[in-house]
């Protein structure tokens, strides 16, 4: 019996869904009915006079990600967007003070004592003409593990230890 019980319940679900589909689509079938006679009394294209000072502007979607869901093209969206267009490459901060740490300026820094990576950094900060932020002491850092890290590479310093026991000296 309860399979019987069980048949009769989806078979009573399924014709509830059907019927809202239906009055759904009745519903649909009304407004697009009601928007195609309101089209038919406007008339056709031909029959609309516009103005001569009348200029219908092409609009184009953009995408989801850019400024706004539409834009008009006109010549002076394009011109103002071709100035407007960012250079090619990574920009950096524009109220970055560290001087360029290329050349000598990290290789200067090491000699035969021991020192770590945190003295290192601390050598360096001492040779700016200015008490460097937190932000600008993060960037040196990373500065200064890329440039460690090469002349390892290239045999110019020997490192001995591991993790923050780790110290570089020249060789």
């Amino acid at each position: 019996m309860s399979n019987i019980t069980s048949a009769k319940s989806s078979l009573r679900a399924e014709l509830a869904h059907v019927q809202s589909g239906l009055a759904y689509y009745k519903a649909r079938v009304e407004a697009l009915s009601a928007a195609i006679d309101q089209l038919d009394s406007i008339g056709d294209e031909g029959q609309i006079e516009l103005g001569e000072g009348t200029h219908m502007q092409k609009m184009r979607r953009a995408r989801k990600n850019r400024q706004g869901a539409l834009t008009a093209a006109t010549p002076t969206a394009k011109a103002s967007k071709a100035a407007k267009a960012p250079k090619a490459g990574r920009q950096g901060k524009a109220g970055s003070r560290l001087p360029s740490t290329g050349g000598d300026f990290f290789p200067n820094l090491i000699n035969e004592q021991r020192q770590s990576m945190s003295e290192l950094l601390q050598a360096a900060a001492t040779q700016l003409p200015f008490k460097a932020t937190a932000d600008e002491l993060t960037q040196m850092r990373s500065r200064l593990v890329a440039a460690i890290n090469h002349m390892l590479q290239a045999g110019k310093i020997r490192d001995d230890g591991k993790g923050r026991g780790r110290v570089y000296f020249k060789a």
